[in-house]
């Protein structure tokens, strides 16, 4: 706030200097004379006077008359401006004009900008203010939930509930709100896949139930959908349907723009699902005792500790969701692990393992390697938003230890 006032104040004198110069600078000390003025002027007209006798434009007689006219106006003209020219010129400047428009310019501009502009912008605590913390939004959601047990019947209210208990992560509230809105969610496609992505949240990526049967009359519908196709291709993969996952990602792939970072997520998932076609699942060796079992499931652990860059403490209220995911360093983003904390118990030791994945088919250990990210939710939502925090591990093998990841980074 401080440099835009600066640069506010430095930019008015700028135009302030050049406005009020010309009106402090001394005027008229180089002017000349109405009777040098003047003579110029005779000396014009009485050669077009005789150019016009000359051509033959004018007679004799029109050319004398028309001069002695000439010669009584410059005889008079020369009488005033000899009494004009006895008083000279005094060079003078403007000083109370340039005064005058010195205060009211810069007033002028203040009153347009606090009447036309957003002062309030420039305050960090207003627009701090501005944002409702993750306990602010719970109380108003438990508002709305409340509000609506009065009124069982307002189907669009309870779909709004439904997507806010999304938002905040709350899949199983959410899920109970969409079977109360009924119809209501199937109004519109946007509605329907709603439903379908909350079905993949609570059944480890698998689509269900409701959700399946919306997501199939949204695909025969939209053929072309992109976040249909996503989820129905999130769906086959979890199913190991890997063929059918390649065929619905593949068509959003051509409709995304080559190289961007949604074409690079998708097409190393493609890479993924295409690498598990054909792969039979291995089976565990007979003579492979229970302790060596738990060995080597120990050696899949991944454990660390997450910390918040001091820069970004700031950004931070003690009861802000920290994430901690393990996913796949190539393939799809569903994470394969997760763990919850608080911003206010960062630091914090984890340990994930194959106890923590979301189901069979998505084990970490199963993985070739793994990013780990840290992320802290200012809106308390799984999905990353702008103003997270967040930070992330280089690729990892499973079994990697003592890794230290630091929460530097804002989510744009």
């Amino acid at each position: 706030m401080t440099a835009f006032w600066i640069s506010t104040g430095l930019l008015t004198l700028l135009v302030l200097a050049v406005l009020c110069w010309p009106l402090l600078r001394r005027h008229g000390g180089a002017g000349a004379s109405r009777k040098a003025i003047n003579t110029a002027i005779y000396r014009d007209q009485l050669a077009e006077l005789e150019r016009d006798l000359a051509s033959g434009v004018l007679s004799q007689a029109d050319y004398g008359s028309a001069r002695d006219e000439l010669e009584r106006r410059v005889l008079e003209d020369v009488a005033a401006a000899e009494v004009a020219d006895a008083a000279p010129l005094t060079p003078r400047r403007l000083p109370r004009t340039a005064l005058a428009l010195a205060v009211t310019l810069p007033l002028a501009a203040a009153v347009l900008y606090v009447v036309l502009g957003t002062p309030a912008a420039l305050d960090p605590a207003a627009r701090e203010g501005q944002q409702a913390s993750a306990a602010e939004i719970e109380k108003m959601v438990d508002a709305l939930a409340a509000k609506l047990e009065k009124d069982p019947g307002n189907l669009e209210g309870w779909a709004m509930l439904g997507r806010s208990y999304m938002v905040t992560g709350r899949f199983a509230d959410a899920a109970k709100a969409f079977d109360k809105a009924g119809a209501a969610m199937e109004a519109s496609s946007e509605m329907m896949l709603q439903v379908a992505e909350l079905s993949a949240e609570l059944n480890q990526g698998r689509v269900e139930g409701r959700g399946r049967d919306l997501l199939q009359r949204v695909l025969k519908d939209e053929p072309q959908n992109p976040q249909a196709l996503v989820l129905a291709g999130t769906d086959a993969f979890f199913r190991s349907n890997f063929a059918d996952a390649v065929r619905h990602w593949e068509a959003v792939l051509a409709m995304l723009p080559p190289g961007s970072p949604d074409a690079q997520n998708l097409a190393a998932g493609i890479e993924k699902a295409k690498s598990q076609l054909g792969a039979g699942k291995a089976s565990a060796s007979p003579n492979t005792s229970p302790k060596a079992g738990a060995e080597a499931a120990a050696g899949k652990t991944v454990s660390g500790r997450v910390d918040l860059a001091p820069a970004l403490k700031a950004k931070t209220a003690p009861d802000d969701v920290v994430f901690i995911f393990a996913r796949a360093a190539e393939g799809p983003r569903m994470p394969l692990a997760v763990v919850l904390t608080r911003a206010a118990d960062l630091p914090r030791e984890f340990t994930q393992d194959d106890s923590m994945a979301p189901g069979p088919e998505s084990k970490r250990s199963s993985a070739g390697s793994l990013r780990i990210e840290a992320r802290v939710s200012r809106s308390g939502d799984a999905t990353a938003k702008p103003g997270d925090l967040r930070g992330e591990s280089g690729p990892v093998q499973p079994g990697a230890r003592k890794l230290s990841i630091v929460i530097d980074k804002v989510v744009e």
